[in-house]
């Protein structure tokens, strides 16, 4: 190592490295041993590659241990039972169907009412003893051109719940029979000017024209 010379900082009065150089701190040589032929380029290199790699293996030990998680990091947090007893929501509770369908014509089966929708109905209620309480059929069956069908959203209470609830169950131009509970009718009030009684259970015939 001729380059090095007497006067140099990084070599001190009695010829061996200072407390800070890199050499004295990691080398297992002497400053005489690095000067003479005693130490090979090789021994050096393979001191150097050790060092090295000793140091990688420090850093991702170190790496490893930031980065893994804490102690119940990323796990669901248990739920507070008085918590969750004051923020569930209630059970939904499907309510049985108040009514019975009969498929008196069938219809297209492709196109259904949905909730919103406007449709037309030619119809016919009846009490449980035949008496017919209203119509919008022509007298005699005939549809003319001046019979118009009632019209009217469904699914969106404009009509009493069991038509509602019905007739998204109809395809365009299904006609059919509905037996329906008074539940889902007029209920206990019933409807004096509509000649229903209260309680009652009523039958219509609806045929299902068109949907808009």
């Amino acid at each position: 190592m001729r380059g090095w010379s007497e006067n140099s900082h990084a070599i001190s009065k009695d010829r061996s490295f200072p407390q800070t150089s890199m050499a004295a701190k990691k080398g297992p040589w002497s400053v005489q041993d690095l000067q003479g032929d005693r130490v090979s380029k090789k021994e050096i290199i393979q001191l150097l590659q050790q060092q090295a790699s000793h140091q990688k293996f420090k850093d991702d030990k170190a790496e490893n241990v930031q980065s893994k998680p804490s102690k119940g990091v990323g796990k669901k947090p248990a739920a507070d039972s008085k918590s969750t007893v004051a923020t569930a929501a209630p059970p939904v509770v499907e309510e049985p169907p108040k009514y019975s369908k009969s498929v008196l014509k069938r219809g297209d089966k492709l196109s259904y009412p949905q909730r919103g929708d406007t449709v037309a109905c030619w119809y016919k209620g009846m009490l449980e003893d035949g008496t017919v309480f209203d119509s919008n059929l022509p007298a005699g069956g005939r549809k003319g051109k001046s019979a118009k069908p009632l019209t009217f959203k469904v699914g969106v209470g404009k009509v009493i719940k069991g038509w509602d609830e019905a007739l998204m169950t109809m395809s365009n131009g299904e006609k059919a029979r509905l037996e329906i509970e008074s539940e889902w009718a007029y209920g206990k009030k019933g409807l004096p000017d509509g000649k229903i009684p209260p309680n009652a259970k009523l039958i219509f015939e609806v045929e299902l024209v068109s949907i808009e």
